[in-house]
């Protein structure tokens, strides 16, 4: 009986000291040094960086590769002929922004384009036109980045196209 109860003592006790040294070693970071040091040196010179901006916004602009509903990070390296790391740490490092956010501008920005013509296309129509997988996704993103809701930003489209002018005619 008395072993058993040893055994258990001495059990808890490396236990405890095992999660103290963890502790301590996270808290002075030393835990995940060698991971934080092994991409320092590995910045991207802003030559590369704006090569690799260049080729970026082509891939958006001219190729529309934000319109693919599955686009992964390895997805758009892969088109712009840059390792997934060096994609993420360009968006992050030179336009501040991860790469979500960054897809999703340009899917509301065509969004905004297709509101502001005089379509046929419903709300959801366009949500599932610029890829979003789901609607309140689509009206959540639009309001982060617009400020309003789409049937809002399409009224102040149509509101602006048709109020008459303020200039006075002499």
């Amino acid at each position: 009986w008395c072993a058993y109860i040893r055994g258990y003592i001495s059990f808890s006790f490396f236990l405890y000291v095992i999660v103290l040294i963890l502790l301590y070693r996270r808290k002075n970071d030393d835990l995940f040094s060698s991971v934080q040091t092994k991409y320092a040196n590995k910045k991207l010179s802003q030559e590369d960086a704006q090569l690799m901006l260049k080729r970026l916004e082509r891939a958006m602009i001219e190729k529309n590769v934000f319109k693919n509903p599955n686009l992964k990070l390895n997805d758009l390296a892969n088109e712009i002929n840059v390792s997934a790391h060096q994609l993420s740490q360009l968006l992050n490092d030179n336009l501040g922004k991860g790469f979500a956010l960054f897809i999703n501008e340009y899917r509301i920005e065509e969004a905004c384009k297709i509101l502001s013509t005089a379509g046929i296309l419903t709300i959801e129509a366009i949500s599932d036109e610029v890829c979003f997988n789901s609607k309140s996704t689509f009206f959540s993103t639009f309001k982060k980045l617009k400020g309003m809701t789409p049937a809002m930003y399409q009224q102040s489209i149509v509101k602006a196209k048709y109020l008459p002018s303020n200039r006075h005619e002499i």
